[in-house]
């Protein structure tokens, strides 16, 4: 009987392909970037899916601009609770020049879906929407219940979106934590590095360009800063068994999908000055200059070897002042054993021919919170295919070929009694 029930929800998908392209177009063109962060067109797209479906739902908006939509339903048995996850919002327009298509246009052509989001992550949560209401019309012959999070807030790690409703909304919490984000669908990623962001400021009396010997360049101070910081590179980490092997394993997979070098970076404290102010004409000597560093801990590692190392640079710096932006996140990650990641294998395979391997993320997302809880959380998505980058978009072939394998998968959590379910 399963096998017969996964076949027609794949026919399903294959008879309802046209409508899952057309939606994932049109929730392109729901503009939401992040900064500002509007999601309130995005979310609209949401609720009229559900609407038209007849599926309750409900808005949390801690936020008037942000709103997260939550969508639960019982299945015919008990059982386990799953959580779908995905967001709304999306990175804002990288840049204006670059692009063969129009960025906001959610265009379809030569197989692919085109613009800003479609890959991060409007096709995720578009599958999950689907995936939730073939679901729920099956709940009778399903166990447990599953809950679906559309949310907000999510690219600039903000308090109004997943962070809010974990705080606020147990309900959400669940004994997994499926989500969607692109990465590859070779990969299924168990956690992900945390980061910690920190702003320094330098400030020096300042002078004319030309009277360089009446005080130091606040710049130039900033410049050989930034070089010795480059050491929080060489500390040194101790990996937890389970994660090294994984990584080890998923090498040559991670260096291929995110190239070279990917596999080495996993393992490694790593420093990126993402913004940089300082001066104000080319013939002042300045007086101020201030920059913004990310450091991403690996796992099993904490803030405290990187604040000894800061602590001990800056006792050279007396110019230079530090404030914590943000530092509370770890380095969490949950079990390559558990029973979703054996499902996605097995239906990627089943599906595509795909083996897929369980490895760590680069980058952050929200199935981080779930881990924070103690709640196992678990990423799979298609190609993350120039996100943030001019061209944006999502292979139409690949992401059928993801839907199914969320879709089986999900079926398969809430088909089973499952065995322990553990980080």
């Amino acid at each position: 009987m399963e096998d017969i029930v996964k076949a027609e929800l794949i026919a399903q998908v294959d008879r309802d392909r046209d409508m899952m392209i057309a939606f994932l177009s049109e929730f392109v063109r729901a503009k939401s970037p992040n900064p500002p962060g509007d999601t309130r067109d995005a979310a609209a797209c949401v609720t009229r899916f559900l609407e038209a479906r007849g599926l309750d739902y409900r808005i949390v908006s801690p936020h008037a601009e942000m709103p997260n939509v939550i969508a639960a339903f019982d299945a015919g048995a008990p059982g386990r609770h799953l959580v779908l996850n995905g967001h709304i919002d999306v990175f804002p327009l990288p840049r204006s020049d670059g692009w063969t298509h129009d960025p906001w246009g959610g265009e379809v052509s030569d197989g692919k879906i085109w613009g800003v989001g479609s890959c991060d992550m409007k096709q995720g949560t578009a599958s999950i929407l689907f995936a939730y209401a073939y679901l729920h019309k099956l709940r009778d012959r399903l166990k447990g219940r599953l809950t679906l999070t559309a949310v907000s807030d999510e690219e600039t790690f903000g308090p109004w979106g997943a962070r809010y409703l974990m705080d606020h909304c147990p309900e959400i919490h669940g004994d997994c934590c499926f989500n969607t984000e692109p990465g590859a669908p070779t990969t299924v990623r168990i956690g992900e590095k945390a980061p910690m962001w920190l702003t320094f400021t330098v400030k020096t009396p300042g002078a004319h360009a030309a009277y360089t010997h009446k005080s130091e360049s606040a710049t130039k101070i900033a410049a050989r800063l930034i070089a010795e910081l480059e050491q929080i590179g060489d500390l040194s980490v101790d990996l937890p068994p389970q994660v090294a092997a994984a990584l080890d394993a998923g090498s040559a997979e991670i260096d291929r999908v995110h190239l070279p070098g990917a596999a080495e970076v996993m393992r490694k404290f790593t420093l990126n000055i993402g913004m940089f102010e300082g001066g104000s004409m080319v013939n002042m000597l300045p007086g101020q200059c201030r920059f913004d560093a990310d450091i991403r801990l690996p796992f099993g590692m904490t803030k405290e070897p990187v604040y000894e190392l800061i602590g001990h640079i800056l006792k050279n710096y007396p110019e230079v002042t530090m404030e914590v932006v943000m530092d509370t996140a770890i380095p969490a990650w949950s079990s390559p054993d558990h029973e979703i990641v054996r499902y996605v294998q097995q239906n990627a395979k089943a599906v595509a021919g795909r083996d897929v391997l369980p490895i760590t993320s680069l980058a952050g997302t929200d199935a981080r919170l779930w881990r924070y809880a103690g709640i196992p959380a678990y990423s799979y998505g298609t190609t993350a295919t120039n996100v943030a980058m001019p061209d944006e978009h999502v292979d139409i072939e690949e992401w059928m070929s993801v839907v199914k394998t969320h879709l089986l998968t999900i079926y398969d959590y809430m088909s089973t009694d499952g065995g322990a379910v553990g980080a």
